[in-house]
């Protein structure tokens, strides 16, 4: 079994540009498992770029988009593609991006629909209330759709008011 890893280095800033052209020549990728975008400063047009990936359904497994301002506009993007067009991807990691209330709504729509990808990492992000209350649903219950060790948050309450704090459960440092 092989397999081919990349990782772009941290603060290469790749910006649109260089998301959007990676995107292109990973069209007809087949082997990719693992992206790494960190620090790359790729923007809500970059992860636009990446969402065009992410909707061809490849075979890439992790996204790690930490640190990247990506954004609502962003988010919402790759969070159309996870909802309606990939089901390789189980993690995805979206650390300090500057998305707020309506896009991580947006994403927790989108994880009700896409049932592999089962490890999130978003916090440094604005978890308001509505945002706090979506991913609160979605670790609850008996059969909770993502898993309290699958992410870095955990919600809490304050006089009925849910609140996420950062749990310390990461698949590798942000």
């Amino acid at each position: 079994f092989s397999f081919l890893l990349l990782c772009v280095s941290s603060g290469i800033n790749a910006e649109y540009g260089g998301a959007s052209q990676l995107s292109d020549s990973l069209n007809d990728n087949k082997s990719l498992l693992f992206l790494n975008l960190g620090c790359n400063n790729i923007g809500e047009d970059g992860a636009k770029a990446i969402a065009r990936l992410l909707s061809r359904n490849t075979p890439l497994k992790k996204l790690s988009l930490t640190s990247n301002r990506i954004g609502n506009n962003g988010i919402v993007a790759i969070s159309e593609a996870i909802a309606t067009n990939n089901c390789n991807l189980n993690t995805l990691m979206i650390n300090n991006n500057g998305i707020t209330e309506a896009g991580l709504c947006a994403l927790a729509a989108a994880l009700r629909l896409n049932i592999t990808l089962t490890n999130i990492y978003l916090w440094g992000n604005e978890l308001q209330s509505r945002a706090c209350s979506a991913f609160e649903r979605l670790m609850e219950g008996n059969k909770p759709r993502i898993l309290a060790h699958n992410t870095d948050i955990e919600p809490y309450k304050v006089d009925g008011v849910t609140y996420l704090a950062e749990a310390g459960h990461y698949l590798f440092s942000h």
